[in-house]
């Protein structure tokens, strides 16, 4: 979407297959195949930071290394979205909680599930604009089902 409206688009993935199908589906965007934890990949500053469904997937210390990472990569008055699974998921509160409001479903695949007021804490350092739940819906394999994923809209300040 952001390279087929003329933007430079940057993009990371770890997955094998998606970074294969990527470059294959977007042959505008550069894309470096690897973790998100090993921000910088180069020596830009962007204007905007665009996040899906990743940031829950850390526990609470990388959550934190994670942003300030992607706030170093960020112009002044620069941008983020970001989505999130949210505490409305049905998955919510299954497994092992290994911190508060992170499970285990699998054995170390920790997943966060935010509530307004910690995804609000988790980017203290930006000015929100806005935030809100959304419906996502997908589907792995076995049929339809949907998420309620919390993003958040702010400017680094």
């Amino acid at each position: 979407m952001f390279s087929s409206n003329n933007y430079n688009v940057v993009g990371i993935e770890i997955s094998d297959i998606a970074f294969d199908l990527a470059k294959k589906f977007d042959p505008n965007t550069k894309f470096y195949h690897g973790d998100v934890m090993d921000i910088p990949y180069d020596k830009k500053i962007y204007d905007a930071i665009y996040s899906f469904n990743v940031l829950h997937l850390f526990r609470d210390e990388e959550r934190k290394i994670f942003l300030n990472k992607c706030f170093n990569k960020l112009k002044e008055k620069g941008f983020i979205f970001f989505t999130s699974f949210s505490e409305k998921e049905n998955s919510f509160g299954k497994g092992k909680e290994v911190e508060k409001n992170t499970f285990e479903s699998k054995p170390n695949r920790p997943v966060h599930y935010f509530t307004k007021k910690d995804l609000i804490k988790h980017f203290k350092r930006f000015k929100i604009i806005e935030t809100g739940i959304i419906k996502d819906t997908e589907n792995h394999g076995q049929g339809l089902h949907t998420h309620r994923v919390r993003y958040i809209f702010g400017q680094k300040i």
